[in-house]
This record gives structure tokens, C-alpha cells and sequence, in this order.
């Protein structure tokens, strides 16, 4: 299957370095000769390396569109059967590309997207599923790598665009990016878009990438106007299957519980000001016993001597 990789930067000149480094050593040359990268405007270097590097194909765009339209526009210009859309905050690994095209293989298969992880190996993508308030959050975040749950190659209603396989002729039977999303949730629109028109969407826990994750400039500048956004389009069109994911790997009634309630209660102070006044308490309780709990089990992770040197240690401090 003839591939383009598309990859849309904005400043962050280093990490653009790192990632064509890691894509150029660790992926066969035969899925190289369509790489293009669409600059949004970039003024820390970024345009003059790109200038440089002669096996890519640079877009130069004059003002920065945005991640939607930027990926659009690669996509105009790309002419292989597949698309890779990937983020110039990543590292792909040795035999990363592979698994996500032999999955687009598969019938009715139009997206592949690989398991990621931050620079510290835990888990930042997994697969990305929508919780009982409509909201798409990713499975798994910050978990252990080497965990069963992980480790699962399965079929989701969303995966990141951080790093997404899809053929080209359903991204645009699809309608590519929707523009009106300000760098995020662009590709969990993208998905459902996708869905809809029938085709599956997987995640490949074969394929590793690592991801820096959301290091450009104003990514959660518009994140309640996007989340806004989405609901609006898709909270009567999408099916809360959060606590599906944590029933088929074998978590309790309580773990999930735990998790609707984190996701009830730990929103940015952005979001909970919209909300009602006994919410913003309840949130406030939630939040003072979350923390409580959480010092209390580091409290039982520390034995008695290493715990009374630590308070030695304060009352010296404080003379």
C-alpha cells in the first residue's frame, strides 16, 4: 500500500529534528518517498532546517492555519493510498508502520493507530473511548505499558491523530479534518465521521511510538470551545462505552465507579465554574478526600524508619 506521512509543525524546531531523525531510522525506506510537512508559520528555525532536509516535502504556510487545516492540506498533496498522520512531538520506533497498514488491510478497516507512550513509558494512548458524559477521554492514561489491559490489539470509536493510519479515499469520503475545532478533538470528530460511514477503527498495540504530547503553543487554549463543539454535534450520535473497556478487562464494580467519579469531579476550574453551586462543592469534597486518600497510601508505602526520618527531618527544618 503506497503511504504519505504527513506531519504538521509550529516552532518546536528540536522535537521536529528528533522526529524525523527516529522516522527516517526506523522505517523502511520503501514508505519515505511521500513525506510531507505543512509549517504553520513556524519563526524559531523550523522553516530554515526544513529547507535543509532534502527527503522531505514542505508545505510553507504564511500564517498558522491550525492542525485541521494544516493536515488538510498534506492530504491534498499526498499521493499514497494511505495517509499517516503523525505529530512532530513523536519518536516512532523500529517496526512502528507495518502493523497499522496490515491493519488497514483488514474488511471495512479504515484507521490504525498505534499504543503511545510518554518519554517516561507510561501509557498516553491506548485508545481513546467516551465516558457517561459524552466526553472522548483516552483508556488507560499514565498506566503502566507492560500492563494485559494495554497489550490488546481491539477495535474503538476513536483513537488519537497523534499518530493515525487511514485510507485516503475514506478520509475524504469523511471530509477530512473538520476546521471548526481548534487543535483538539479534530480526529475524535474525524473518527466519527468515519464510523458512521461504516468502517472500523482499531488500535495496534504492536506499534510503538513515544509522544512528548501537546508541547505546541495554545493546545488547550480552546479546549472547553472544542469540547463544546463536539457535544454538539455528537452527544445524540455517540454510545458511552468507557466502562465497557474496564468490565472486558476484568475491573470491579468499584474501580469503575472510582473512574466515573474521577471523571465527574476532577475538570479544570475552567469547566466547573459553568457549572452549578453544589456541584462546584461537591467537587470541592471530592476533591479534599481524593487527596487525603492519596496521602494516606503513600503514608502505607513508606516504613516506619523511613517515615520517621522524614519527620526528624521537618522538625529540624522548622528549628
Amino acid at each position: 500500500m503506497k503511504t504519505s506521512i504527513i506531519i504538521p509543525t509550529y516552532n518546536n524546531v528540536a522535537l521536529t529534528k528528533k522526529c524525523l531523525e527516529a522516522l527516517k531510522d526506523n522505517t523502511s525506506a520503501k514508505y519515505l518517498d511521500d513525506v510531507i510537512i505543512v509549517d504553520n508559520a513556524s519563526t524559531d528555525g523550523t522553516v530554515g532546517y526544513l529547507k535543509s532536509t532534502d527527503w522531505i516535502k514542505a508545505v510553507l504556510n504564511k500564517q498558522n492555519l491550525g492542525f485541521a487545516r494544516a493536515c488538510n492540506q498534506g492530504a491534498k498533496k499526498a499521493g499514497g493510498d494511505a495517509l499517516v498522520f503523525l505529530n512532530n512531538d513523536t519518536e516512532v520506533q523500529r517496526g512502528w508502520l507495518e502493523p497499522l497498514l496490515e491493519k488497514l488491510s483488514g474488511e471495512k478497516v479504515a484507521i490504525a493507530s498505534p499504543k503511545m507512550i510518554f518519554p517516561n513509558g507510561k501509557i498516553q494512548h491506548a485508545g481513546i473511548v467516551v465516558s457517561n458524559d459524552y466526553i472522548p477521554r483516552h483508556l488507560y492514561y499514565n498506566e503502566d505499558p507492560d500492563k494485559e489491559s494495554v497489550n490488546k490489539t481491539r477495535e474503538f470509536q476513536a483513537v488519537t491523530a497523534a499518530c493515525m493510519a487511514i485510507k485516503k479515499d475514506v478520509f475524504e469520503e469523511a471530509g477530512g479534518f473538520d476546521d471548526g475545532y481548534v487543535n483538539g478533538m479534530e480526529d475524535i470528530d474525524l473518527c466519527f465521521k468515519v464510523k458512521k460511514l461504516g468502517y472500523r477503527i482499531f488500535y495496534c498495540s504492536d506499534s510503538l511510538v513515544i509522544h512528548h504530547e501537546s508541547v505546541s503553543e495554545g493546545r488547550y487554549k480552546a479546549t472547553n470551545k472544542n469540547e463544546e463543539i463536539f457535544l454538539k454535534k455528537w452527544k445524540g450520535g455517540v454510545i458511552p462505552d468507557e466502562e465497557r473497556y474496564y468490565r472486558e478487562d476484568g475491573f470491579s464494580r468499584f474501580f469503575i465507579a472510582d473512574r466515573n467519579l474521577k471523571n465527574r469531579f476532577l475538570v479544570s476550574s475552567g469547566a466547573a465554574k459553568k457549572k452549578s453551586t453544589s456541584f462546584r462543592v461537591a467537587r470541592i469534597v471530592y476533591i479534599s478526600v481524593y487527596r487525603l486518600v492519596f496521602a494516606i497510601k503513600l503514608l502505607l508505602t513508606l516504613d516506619f524508619k523511613t517515615l520517621s526520618k522524614k519527620i526528624r527531618k521537618v522538625r529540624d527544618a522548622r528549628g
